[in-house]
């Protein structure tokens, strides 16, 4: 399961940081991209980004919860 939180994390920060150069782009080419305005882009970016950062969170607690509970 640790395995798939770290595979999923780097999935969200990676769609979050093609919506945030959509952004960008957008915002250089005039305000809108494919009928959407540069600022629509920046919500969902940051919804998956934070997605992302809980997904390692994640991904660190079960690595922390294992080692706790392993005997030596």
């Amino acid at each position: 399961m640790k395995k798939y939180l770290q595979i999923l994390a780097w999935l969200s920060g990676a769609v979050g940081v093609v919506f945030i150069a959509l952004g960008i782009i957008a915002f250089l080419g005039g305000g809108k991209l494919f009928t959407h305005r540069w600022d629509n882009y920046f919500y969902p970016a940051g919804i998956f980004l934070h997605l992302g950062i809980f997904l390692f969170l994640g991904h660190l607690a079960c690595s922390k919860n294992k080692q706790l509970t392993e005997p030596e």
